[in-house]
């Protein structure tokens, strides 16, 4: 009898514990974006598209975990004019200038979900050294800083959403090396010219 008893309280915690993580248990996780982010982003680049052909617009993304497939077919239609740095300068109405440029380059996909927008285009280059120039001159990355939106922590079911500023590379161009011409001799002249004036003014 006593332990029937015990079976039938086991069986009842059981079914009670059983209960609760039934009904207590989080579902998935609740947590949205607010509705306008779109134009918290928008304020926060004033109105301008900073776009160009390295960002792919939000509107273009299904969802934040998604690439666009906008982004992917830009990809694959920079890389169709091959990877590997060309011996010669392409040409043609149709080639777009990033394979056309003495130094070419191709597009990847830099996707971040915790980031609005989540995805961007970045330039990659083809060549270290600009087509033509017998390696005396270098294909060095343009730079461009945007203002974008990352994803913060979760208040009331809304993800908390914060500037964030980032560098990325739109493309590229021929340049010179850098070369530093200043000498030691140059150097200890210069000092010497700048005590000789020293001298001077402690004259008057």
């Amino acid at each position: 009898m006593i332990f029937r008893k015990l079976i039938i309280q086991t069986v009842f915690l059981y079914l009670l514990f059983a209960a609760n993580d039934i009904f207590c248990a989080p579902v998935g996780n609740s947590c949205q974006p607010p509705a306008n982010l779109t134009v918290s982003y928008q304020k926060l680049n004033q109105g301008n598209d900073p776009g160009l052909k390295f960002f792919v617009p939000p509107s273009y993304s299904s969802s934040y975990n998604e690439v666009p497939q906008k982004a992917l077919t830009y990809q694959c239609d920079s890389k169709k004019h091959d990877e590997i740095c060309p011996k010669n300068v392409s040409g043609g109405n149709h080639v777009p200038i990033y394979a056309r440029s003495t130094c070419p380059w191709t597009y990847a996909v830099d996707h971040d979900p915790l980031r609005f927008p989540s995805t961007i285009l970045l330039a990659k280059p083809r060549c270290t050294y600009c087509i033509g120039s017998n390696d005396d001159l270098e294909c060095n990355p343009i730079t461009h800083t945007i203002r974008v939106l990352r994803r913060g922590e979760c208040i009331e079911g809304l993800y908390q959403y914060y500037e964030f500023t980032q560098e990325i590379t739109i493309g590229f161009t021929c340049a010179g090396r850098r070369i530093v011409h200043d000498k030691p001799d140059d150097k200890r002249n210069l000092s010497k010219l700048c005590y000789n004036q020293l001298d001077r003014i402690s004259e008057f």
